[in-house]
């Protein structure tokens, strides 16, 4: 194969790999539907902050104002390891900007199922302390401030 053509090849290869890759970044993944419901403190939908998950995304309902479609990354497995086989689901909201490499911030860490625990919902920094702090807004420090969330009982209180 001549060099000019084995070149061509190389680049065709190259923008075939670009173009797929950010077709699969276009949007946001979502998270399964076993994880859809209310989450809030205890359960009492009555109460606030409240997370929302459905199949347009995450939603918080919150004193301090509201958020909806959350920006998230999710991971089933990335904290548990390759033979993680529990039932937690892990998202990571995007928020701030990018970081020093230039990825999204995700300074807060939605788990679903968290310790194991079939509709509890835990919120927390990611990796506190590590990196310059991004500054949340009012709905998400709400949720990080409450941390612990279970599933709205099914007559919503």
């Amino acid at each position: 194969m001549n060099h000019s053509k084995y070149l061509a090849n190389v680049l065709s290869i190259a923008l075939l790999s670009v173009s797929a890759s950010s077709a699969t970044h276009a949007a946001d993944p979502q998270l399964p539907p076993e994880v859809y419901g209310r989450y809030t403190s205890g359960g009492d939908c009555t109460k606030q902050p409240r997370i929302i998950v459905d199949k347009a995304g995450v939603h918080l309902d919150t004193a301090a104002g509201q958020r909806t479609s959350l920006p998230i990354a999710v991971s089933f497995t990335a904290i548990g390891g390759i033979n993680y086989d529990g039932i937690q689901i892990w998202a990571w909201v995007k928020h701030g900007g990018k970081d020093r490499y230039g990825d999204d911030n995700a300074p807060v860490i939605l788990t679903f199922n968290a310790g194991e625990k079939l509709g509890a919902l835990s919120a927390e920094r990611s990796a506190p302390g590590t990196e310059r702090p991004v500054a949340l807004d009012g709905p998400l420090t709400s949720i990080v401030q409450a941390a612990s969330f279970h599933l709205c009982s099914a007559d919503g209180r």
